[in-house]
């Protein structure tokens, strides 16, 4: 179904006006390429902004990173010299506790520790110090408040059952061990032990501001009014430029999905208000990941700005693209519709016609060669009509052969003969085989069978003359059946089979053989008709073959009727060979091409 509508759609355009078929193959040619150029440029100009984009945005966020991990780091570091500072001054007091030297003392220098501490490391927003008698101490008032809380709290006590010096705990907001209960911080706790015992001394607590954290990105910059963030992974955001993001999971489903499941670097998602392009970068040791979100869009501004230009130097294209094709066809149409105002003439069976030539370009040739040809097409029917009648005249001839008087009532009489003798089988056998014979010699006016039909024709005829002649020859008939649906002018071997048995075997002294064979040889298919008769002699061998060729003098008429017809069916390739040697016999070849149809 889906062919024939192709191949309707392939008829509307063959259809059209020559002058349509122009504009509508000319305007494609130029309005296509466009289109391609603009896609394409886009596509190739859009991938490079993104690649380039990529590049630049993870060389920013390797940056970040690596600011970040400096802050992690010294706290990390802040973290070990306070260790070392907090042994000086716990020893520092027990050699005082034996002059009874006040606690207060012992306080002072603890904040003074971590105070300096601050100093040394200002990424650290604040510090806390809680003793093996849960004692609270801290960089500033704030951070001591709430101290039962403190002592009592989850971190404390995942501090002292942890196997780690150092425990980093998540982002979050609380009322103890904090300067502010509503600001996100990062704590970096570690046990406290005696460098020379290696008892606990107490638990140190370092608290890390998420402002710290983002105010690398600003630092650093964005691109085009992108963002970013760090997302944990459970999805929860831990650092972002936008503070009431901070501490919230990642409000998008598919954002969420892609950060939490995919492992790719890159992608382009489309929000609830735009399109984003994604990168991801690992923060290593934390199982964190900074995100950026740069607008697609945006990227993509100028890109659309050349598309827009390319279509619009399209559509000027477009119009002189018609206003070329309109003029073109013009040039082109005009000779050819006066050509086939002609041609039409000559559809409706007025032959007589020329065209005037007055150009020397492709339709002046045609031009010439139509006037031309319609010199050769009067020739050529001429010669046709000639062809004709003479196929006709042989045709008659053979039909006449095939239907002479003495061949019927001879074999009449065979019929009679047979009746009287009884023989009633074989008066049946005769009188099929005759009526048989003379259908195929009519074959309801067709001038081709196939061969098969010819076989059985030969047969019938073989039949009827066998019982006339039973005491002079005997036949044998071998045919391929790859050859029996080949098509072959009628009637002809049977005027051959007739000529062998007239000519050739009843003018032999004694019993003869008459064979037929057939077989193909690549596309031609070839018949002989062999007879061990009285042949024929030289001199007449060579009358009978300058005859068949278009000799004046008639000699062997069937024969040369035979031969001329297919040579006027098939050409001149094909035809009648015929060779033989007086007292010996005859053999003759018939070539014809192998047709099915």
């Amino acid at each position: 179904m889906n062919v024939y509508k192709r191949l309707k759609r392939f008829e509307w355009f063959r259809n059209q006006l020559i002058r349509n078929k122009i504009m509508l193959v000319y305007v494609p040619l130029i309005i296509i390429p466009l289109l391609i150029l603009g896609f394409a440029s886009n596509h190739i100009y859009t991938k490079a902004v993104v690649e380039k984009t990529v590049h630049n945005v993870s060389d920013n966020s390797s940056l970040i990173i690596t600011q970040i991990n400096g802050i992690l780091t010294n706290a990390t570091s802040a973290a070990n010299m306070l260790t070392l500072n907090l042994n000086k001054v716990i020893a520092q007091d027990r050699e005082d506790s034996r002059r009874q030297v006040s606690d207060l003392l012992l306080y002072t220098r603890i904040t003074n520790q971590l105070s300096f501490a601050l100093v040394v490391f200002p990424d650290v927003e604040s510090a806390a110090f809680v003793d093996q008698q849960n004692e609270l101490y801290g960089s500033t008032p704030n951070i001591v408040s709430n101290a039962e809380l403190a002592v009592s709290s989850d971190m404390l006590r995942q501090l002292q059952q942890s196997k780690r010096a150092n425990v980093w705990f998540p982002m979050q907001t609380r009322k103890f061990l904090v300067t502010s209960p509503v600001e996100p911080v990062l704590t970096l706790g570690k046990r406290v032990i005696d460098i020379n015992t290696g008892a606990p001394l107490g638990y140190l607590f370092l608290n890390i501001r998420e402002s710290a954290l983002s105010a690398v990105y600003e630092n650093i910059g964005s691109i085009k009014e992108g963002s970013y963030f760090i997302a944990d992974g459970e999805g929860l955001i831990v650092s972002s430029q936008n503070a009431a993001e901070v501490l919230q999971p990642i409000a998008e489903p598919t954002l969420r999905n892609w950060v939490l499941k995919s492992n790719e670097r890159t992608n382009i998602q489309a929000s609830q208000e735009e399109r984003m392009l994604l990168i991801s970068t690992d923060i290593p040791n934390f199982e964190w990941k900074l995100i950026s979100m740069v607008p697609y869009d945006r990227l993509t501004e100028d890109t659309r700005k050349i598309t827009k230009l390319i279509f619009l130097i399209g559509l000027v294209c477009f119009v002189f693209a018609l206003f070329g094709a309109r003029l073109l066809s013009n040039v082109i149409s005009k000779p050819i519709v006066h050509l086939s105002r002609h041609m039409k003439k000559v559809k409706e069976g007025n032959l007589d016609q020329q065209i005037e030539v007055t150009s020397g370009d492709e339709i002046g040739l045609l031009a010439s060669g139509f006037n031309t040809m319609m010199g050769r097409v009067k020739e050529l029917l001429a010669n046709i009509g000639a062809e004709q009648r003479k196929k006709r005249e042989y045709e008659l001839a053979l039909m006449q052969a095939q239907i002479k008087p003495h061949f019927l009532y001879n074999t009449l009489d065979v019929i009679y003969t047979l009746s009287e003798m009884g023989r009633a089988r074989d008066v049946q056998r005769t009188t099929k085989a005759l009526a048989d014979f003379y259908r195929v010699a009519l074959s309801k006016g067709k001038d081709q069978i196939k061969l098969e039909e010819e076989i059985r024709s030969v047969m019938d005829y073989l039949s009827i003359q066998h019982i006339r002649y039973s005491d002079v020859f005997n036949f044998d008939i071998d045919i391929t059946p790859d050859i029996l649906d080949c098509t072959i002018p009628k009637l002809t071997i049977q005027p051959l089979i007739e000529n062998a048995i007239y000519h050739g075997l009843k003018n032999k002294a004694s019993f003869g053989k008459l064979t037929i064979t057939g077989k193909r040889e690549d596309q031609k298919v070839i018949l002989v008709v062999t007879d061990d008769g009285a042949g024929i002699t030289e001199d007449r061998l060579q009358a009978i073959k300058m005859s068949m060729n278009g000799s004046q003098q008639q000699v062997g008429y069937g024969l040369g009727s035979v031969h001329q017809r297919i040579k006027l069916y098939f050409g001149e390739s094909y035809g009648i060979q015929i060779e033989s040697e007086s007292g010996i016999g005859t053999v003759v070849t018939v070539e014809l091409p192998y047709q099915a149809e």
